[in-house]
């Protein structure tokens, strides 16, 4: 499973993936127990041959009257249609003198899964784009307790090459089977919504679907809750940059430019209004509920046993003066090493600094927030145009980022 924007605390997170572990071995061991060969034309060198026998050891494919399933032959909208519908009407059949899939059009019309337009297309094969239409009016996605999930959007559609062709009104259901792991784009970056699939392909999408964890979702967990009062969010310039161009009105900001953890307690911090307060006033004025810490890009260049003492430091000092507040670090975003002159600031060191971030709050129970993801392009770079100097972002960005933050915990 790719990795999501938002990270719980370690304990919610092992004994989930555990789950999904053994879940994934019990069913890739039923796979393999399914009936062998149920159709003459499908053969164990086949791609698609684990989801068809798969499928029809689950009785949700029954093939032609020859007996053979006729892989390469194109996808029909009724085809499909039975598929999804197939474990909740076993064995329907239509009154004489009926389209065969009209007990499953019914049922497709009554639940809204069909629309009136789609009965015009159940004959004749289905493109993508209907497919992902089709599959968005399904509950696709599930989350912990206490948790809601969303499609990571923002990783999702810079990543969908042709997504100016995708018509206004399907984008989000496009969006939503990506999020889900259903459908994915070809090779060339695009989604090519007017392409038609095979019936090959349409079974590995029905066994996703009835299998979540044979997916590669790119969600977003964030917790269920609205009341994000209390909240402070430390730390170095990008905190500058997110109260200066991010509307946040929920957070107090405090930042230091150049911040590092290895300042003392007497660091100044700027806010609002440009507030000065020591870090120490800062973390002695209240008590938060949260506290979110953006550090790491200015620790890039230093040796890394020396910052990983200075963040255990840090975050010892954070416990005792704020001892009930939930801690969560947040990942470095990105840098663009070709535009920076100071030594150390590389795409190498922020990858390094980021993996001590993460095992920090492993390691500690501390929450994690990664936006890397959100600005790195494939090289783990961030993008000339994204950027002033290759380490701050540009102002769209910094509002990009603290939208993100918002649904982090307001899960909106």
């Amino acid at each position: 499973m790719e990795k999501v924007c938002y990270d719980a605390p370690m304990k919610r997170r092992y004994s989930f993936c555990m789950a999904v572990f053994c879940t994934v071995c019990f069913l890739l061991c039923a796979v393999r127990a399914a009936s062998d060969d149920p159709f003459p034309d499908v053969t164990e060198d086949g791609w698609y041959y684990e989801a068809v026998t798969w499928l029809a050891g689950q009785g949700i494919l029954n093939g032609f009257e020859d007996g053979t399933f006729r892989p390469d032959e194109k996808l029909t909208g009724a085809q499909l249609v039975k598929m999804i519908l197939a474990r909740e009407l076993p064995g329907a059949s239509a009154p004489e003198g009926e389209k065969w899939w009209k007990p499953y059009a019914d049922r497709g019309l009554e639940t809204g899964l069909l629309t009136e337009e789609d009965l015009a297309f159940m004959d004749i094969p289905t493109d993508r784009l209907r497919v992902a239409r089709i599959l968005a009016r399904l509950p696709l996605l599930s989350a912990p307790e206490g948790f809601t999930v969303s499609p990571d959007r923002e990783r999702i559609l810079p990543a969908i090459a042709d997504r100016e062709a995708i018509p206004a009104e399907d984008l989000e259901a496009v969006v939503a089977v990506y999020g889900s792991g259903l459908l994915q784009g070809y090779e060339d970056g695009c989604f090519h919504g007017e392409r038609t699939l095979s019936r090959a392909e349409g079974a590995t999408i029905i066994q996703r679907l009835c299998v979540p964890e044979l997916r590669s979702p790119r969600l977003i967990y964030t917790p269920a809750e609205t009341d994000l009062s209390g909240t402070l969010l430390l730390g170095n310039s990008h905190c500058g940059g997110l109260l200066a161009y991010g509307e946040l009105d929920w957070p107090e900001i405090r930042y230091t430019l150049g911040g590092t953890v290895m300042g003392g307690l007497q660091t100044v911090c700027r806010g609002p209004e440009d507030l000065r307060c020591t870090m120490g006033e800062c973390l002695r004025a209240k008590s938060y509920r949260r506290i979110i810490l953006v550090y790491g890009t200015n620790e890039m260049g230093y040796d890394r046993g020396y910052v990983r003492a200075a963040f255990e430091r840090f975050l010892d000092t954070v416990a005792e003066l704020q001892p009930e507040a939930e801690v969560w670090l947040c990942t470095a975003p990105p840098v663009n090493g070709a535009l920076i002159r100071t030594e150390g600031l590389t795409e190498e060191n922020c990858k390094r600094i980021n993996d001590m971030l993460a095992d920090l709050a492993a390691k500690r129970g501390l929450g994690l927030l990664d936006v890397f993801p959100l600005f790195a392009d494939e090289s783990g770079s961030l993008a000339p145009e994204d950027t002033v100097d290759g380490i701050h972002l540009t102002a769209d960005n910094y509002l990009r980022w603290a939208r993100w933050l918002t649904r982090s915990f307001a899960g909106g």
